[in-house]
């Protein structure tokens, strides 16, 4: 045993290493594994949210692991059974996810996403969890005298800086081949760390070396003790259930009109784990004083986005949802700190918190999808926070009967609620009021409306997903089959389908449905392919937009992402192949690599053109279409067409490329030609390395 005060102290610190180093593995891998499957789900922000909530369910096993290791094994027999548990996850490696994995259909993605990260990384995920709960567990019973929340403020901290490292250095550095080597590596490292712990411990318990029960600490106690058991739990419960389901709303929030990107998924999640390390690291961070009011402040803020959030610059977005959901982090983690229990009950105290942040991400990844037509999770997640948060302090207020009363303050706090409550009811009813018909599936929220019925002419009919039009039509039926929005006859692909001329019919490719806005430019010798993975997409187009049924082209539609329906099939010679499958803002990064660009060319006749939709208000794609233009070898013209409120023009900025000189060197084109010609860095992503950071405007 090591018995002197410097063994005491190197044993303290193979615990507070390990327990920094296993956390820091964890949330390295839910970056890496996310982006990994990203693209084999089409590129939706829902994949995160999956990923996310699989995590969440996979930390609860772990930490009720700990608890049943601690409460139900003999001391002697838990460091044995946790090292084979270490060996055995060993095996697994290296944790990358199965080709055969990959979907052959749209539907079911959650729960082939889950299937998936079950057999890729279940085990080392699992083993990785119960680190912080377990450790600190036996760290008390040999040292009974120390608090162990310094261990989980410290393995908060190795989280914090996994997130962060990962989108600044490994993901622009390293590719994703070279990343899941490295995660393995360390893992093995890992495991020799806990497996020389465990049997440390085991030698110990054998050498009656350690407490049956931590000693109870009078300063590591507040509320918990003067609690009954039923509220105490409960509130265990609920308070990481709101901030967990927030985390996850803030998050759908962010990806859903920008890019599902690690970086916009790291953002909020690191933001989590900052209050945590803040809340846990010191008893006094956590100040009321400061953090109740700006709570409230960071809601108003909240507010403000969710009736203007188009007025928002990207930067402004992120930084008042980030600053939202910190804020609410801090107050109801800062409370829950303050209902910690003494350290005989650390396992059933970890246990239930998890089994809270799990039922977050339950409510926000397979309960709203189902109850809610819209994203109404944010709103309900931002009011239970405060709620919450002033439930926690109330029931305290009550305990501590010494304290001053403050009726004054507590009537400001009602009405701040109040005024809360009121302002996001009104917002989700404006939001849902007067649509024609509401969708929500895995892959978003879409709705169909109708605008400016007041006026005959302008009446028009939008599909729209997010934030953002995937198209429209006029209702006037004169005006019906015009091509509208950013596919107008003057827009980069309008003009390609106008200019573009087979004697023998043309074949078509086009990648994203919409409202089936291009099929007005076929004729009766042509054949369109369409693919679109929403099937909700292709339901609404046909139901709710007559551009399908009036289309003197023939036509397929394919239900599936267009990169896997494209690996499967044949070559299909299109002369015409539109890239046009951005939800909102979102950008599918799968759809834009250097292999998916082989992927095209090889559907695509040698004097076929290649247009791309790269209108977007926080990526400016230029170097992207430039970089895959030039490996390629063809030539290209960026082509943005100005809008029109008669004709139902939006501003459209479109990409074309070609090695078809006849076609490029129209004079309709040519005047595109000085603008194209500009200065512009080529960059080119591939399917395990991109860098959205160099991309924003």
């Amino acid at each position: 045993m090591m018995q002197g005060s410097l063994n005491a102290g190197v044993r303290w610190g193979v615990y507070a290493f390990t327990s920094f180093w296993g956390a820091y593995l964890l949330f390295q891998l839910e970056p890496l594994i996310g982006k990994f499957i990203l693209p084999w789900f089409g590129g939706s922000p829902a994949v995160w949210i999956t990923c996310m909530l699989f995590f969440q369910v996979l930390l609860l096993a772990g930490y009720a692991y700990a608890h049943l290791n601690l409460e139900h094994f003999p001391v002697r027999r838990q460091g044995v059974l946790h090292a084979a548990f270490l060996l055995l996850a060993l095996f697994t490696l290296p944790v990358t996810p199965e080709q055969s994995f990959k979907p052959d259909s749209s539907e079911q993605p959650t729960l082939n996403i889950l299937l998936l990260l079950l057999s890729s990384i279940g085990l080392p995920f699992f083993i990785l969890s119960t680190t912080s709960p377990l450790l600190q567990a036996w760290i008390v019973r040999i040292n009974p005298y120390r608090s162990p929340y310094t261990l989980y403020a410290l393995s908060n901290f190795g989280s914090l800086l996994a997130l962060l490292s990962y989108p600044f250095v490994f993901e622009p550095y390293f590719k994703l081949g070279q990343q899941t080597l490295g995660w393995s590596a360390g893992f093995v490292i890992y495991v020799l760390l806990s497996a020389g712990i465990a049997l440390d411990f085991r030698r110990l318990a054998k050498a009656e070396a350690i407490v049956a029960t931590p000693m109870a600490l009078d300063d590591e106690t507040r509320i918990a003790d003067r609690l009954s058991p039923t509220m105490l739990w409960l509130l265990w419960l609920v308070l990481p259930a709101a901030t967990s389901a927030l985390l996850l709303a803030v998050t759908n929030q962010l990806c859903q009109d920008v890019a599902s990107v690690p970086f916009l998924w790291i953002v909020p999640l690191s933001l989590y784990v900052i209050s945590f390390i803040f809340c846990f690291a010191r008893h006094d961070w956590y100040q009321r004083r400061i953090f109740i009011p700006a709570l409230f402040v960071a809601a108003i803020a909240l507010i403000g986005v969710l009736y203007g959030g188009g007025r928002f610059t990207l930067e402004a977005q992120v930084g008042i949802y980030g600053a939202g959901l910190f804020f609410c982090c801090m107050t109801c983690h800062g409370e829950l700190y303050r209902l910690r229990p003494q350290p005989s009950q650390l396992t059933a105290y970890y246990l239930v918190i998890s089994t809270g942040g799990a039922l977050g991400g339950i409510f926000v990844a397979l309960l709203a999808p189902q109850v809610f037509p819209l994203y109404f999770e944010f709103h309900i997640a931002l009011f239970a926070c405060c709620l919450l948060t002033l439930f926690a302090i109330g029931v305290e207020s009550q305990l501590l009967e010494r304290k001053r009363r403050r009726p004054l303050v507590w009537l400001l706090a009602g009405a701040g609620l109040i005024w809360l409550g009121g302002n996001l009811a009104n917002h989700a009813f404006q939001t849902a009021a007067e649509k024609t018909r509401v969708n929500r599936n895995f892959y978003g929220v879409l709705r169909v409306e109708d605008r400016a019925v007041e006026n005959p002419t302008l009446a028009k009919r939008l599909l729209r997903h997010g934030a953002i039009d995937h198209g429209f039509q006029f209702l006037a039926p004169e005006k019906q089959q015009l091509p509208t929005a950013y596919y107008g006859n003057e827009s980069g692909v309008g003009l390609a389908l106008t200019h573009f001329a087979r004697a023998d019919g043309r074949r078509i490719g086009v990648v994203g449905l919409g409202t089936g806005t291009l099929l007005t430019y076929g004729k009766a010798n042509d054949y369109f392919r369409i693919y679109d993975i929403d099937p909700a997409v292709v339901e609404l187009a046909q139901t709710y937009f007559s551009y399908i049924k009036n289309t003197a082209a023939r036509y397929d539609i394919v239900v599936s992402d267009a990169r896997l329906a494209m690996e499967r099939e044949a070559p299909q010679a299109f002369d015409i192949l539109v890239l046009d499958a951005f939800s909102g803002d979102a950008i599918p990064m799968h759809l834009l690599t250097e292999q998916a660009l082989q992927l095209y060319l090889r559907h695509l006749r040698p004097d076929g053109v290649l247009a791309i939709h790269i209108t977007n208000h926080y990526l400016d794609l230029r170097p992207l279409v430039s970089g895959m233009a030039k490996r390629a070898g063809y030539a290209y013209l960026l082509v943005q067409s100005e809008p029109s409120e008669e004709l139902g023009w939006y501003r459209a900025d479109w990409a074309l490329l070609s090695k078809n000189q006849s076609f490029m060197q129209q004079p309709v084109l040519q005047k595109f030609k000085e603008m194209s010609a500009a200065p512009v860095e080529s960059i080119i992503w591939t399917d395990d390395f991109s860098n959205m950071f160099r991309l924003l405007k």
